[in-house]
């Protein structure tokens, strides 16, 4: 009897999770909010809408994509009627038996991922990075290659999903708070995280960051590794979180056979991902930084951090349910002015307006012109949002791109 299977959501991972079924042989009927029933890429597939979906069908199998939560009335009929449960990642996993590592934490996710491929193929073994850095862990398997390593990013939300063991060896570089407009509470969030000790396999290794153990090690009920300098690196030059970037991604590579001194000169010649703290240009003196990605408190925190002379902020967004008052601390005598856009403008000039000065403003060209007059030498314009980017912008790129478009667009600049 053929096999069935409900995809709820179909984004990247949803709709790579339905080509996989099919291409496994199931018969298989996905769901969305949009009504994808013209999408060439969905051709021969039985699509719903929420709102279309008919009650009382039976399941093999039930996918959710991430941000899709259990309590979802589909996915609780689903699951009433009998189906199975499972995510986009743990499908695709039980069908692998490659070496793998998973790599999560609030933020920095991305650019350990890529530094750990970057290392590993220029070490000679082939690797490759899938999972929420944007190639989906099904749709890598419909073609994958046995030799290579995967080097796999999770978001608290594949984390939701992922029960079995996968891994040789995982790493949290963080927990802060962040999508708590999706989660019951921060300790909800963290517990999530903390799930990837369960995904490593018997002799697989879990190493945390001292952030990580300092504040959240009652979560963990497996042995684990504290991330430490290692005197074979040369952290010293490196922003904070930097070094903690490093630390981990050398880890996981020395777990896979790499030396420190391949690791050092692979990572000699790695170009971290755009959009993080990126230097975009200088214009008289004052230097412009996209780091679109920031997209919670603390990963403006850290980035405000390592410029140096005073900063002009940018910064707002789709409002993650997090207080912005951390931010009070930490940009006392270093940020001297925030320009504040999208649904979140009110909130962070609500919050922040007694200790900075704080300007709403319509618009991230607004916001890049006026930043430009305010700006002496020595200082630097950051866009770091601490916000998501969907009111205004596609995603994080989108609106990093439109940052360096309009800073390119300002008069003097001198590329350097």
């Amino acid at each position: 009897m053929q096999k069935t299977a409900l995809i709820v959501g179909l984004g990247v991972s949803g709709k790579a999770a339905l080509h996989f079924l099919c291409h496994l042989g199931f018969k298989v009927t996905g769901v969305d909010r949009r009504d994808l029933r013209q999408d060439p890429t969905l051709a021969d597939v039985e699509i719903f809408t929420e709102k279309s979906f008919p009650s009382g069908r039976v399941f093999s199998w039930v996918i959710v994509s991430p941000g899709i939560p259990f309590d979802h009335p589909i996915v609780k009929e689903a699951v009433a009627n009998g189906s199975l449960l499972m995510g986009e990642v743990e499908l695709g996993f039980q069908y692998s038996k490659q070496r793998a590592v998973a790599i999560t934490g609030t933020n920095g996710k991305t650019t350990v991922t890529s530094l750990i491929e970057h290392v590993l193929n220029f070490c000679g073994k082939k690797a490759k990075a899938i999972g929420n850095i944007g190639f989906a862990v099904t749709e890598y398997f419909l073609n994958p290659d046995p030799e290579e390593i995967l080097v796999v990013e999770l978001s608290s939300y594949q984390l939701e999903t992922l029960n079995h063991p996968f891994f040789d060896a995982a790493v949290i570089l963080n927990i802060t708070p962040d999508h708590l407009d999706s989660y019951n509470s921060f300790a909800h969030y963290a517990e999530t995280k903390a799930r990837i000790q369960h995904c490593l396999k018997e002799d697989g290794e879990l190493y945390l960051t001292k952030q990580v153990t300092s504040e959240y090690s009652s979560l963990f009920t497996k042995s684990y590794q504290l991330l430490e300098k290692d005197s074979q690196l040369e952290l010293e030059k490196l922003p904070e979180h930097d070094q903690c970037n490093l630390m981990a991604a050398w880890a996981l590579c020395n777990k896979m056979g790499v030396s420190a001194i391949e690791f050092t000169q692979a990572f000699q010649v790695f170009k971290k991902p755009s959009h993080r703290i990126e230097f975009i240009r200088q214009i008289e003196g004052v230097c412009y930084y996209d780091d679109s990605k920031g997209t919670n408190i603390d990963a403006t925190i850290q980035a405000v951090k390592t410029m140096k002379g005073s900063v002009i902020l940018i910064a707002g967004g789709v409002d993650k349910g997090s207080s912005y008052m951390p931010w009070k601390e930490a940009f006392s005598e270093k940020v001297k002015q925030v320009f504040v856009l999208g649904e979140a403008a009110e909130k962070i000039c609500a919050e922040l307006s007694l200790f900075f000065n704080v300007k709403i403003v319509d618009s991230l060209e607004r916001a890049v012109q006026e930043a430009s007059k305010v700006a002496l030498e020595g200082d630097s314009v950051l866009l770091s949002p601490g916000c998501s980017s969907f009111d205004m912008f596609r995603d994080y790129a989108h609106r990093g791109r439109e940052f360096q478009k309009f800073v390119a667009l300002l008069d003097g600049g001198d590329h350097i």
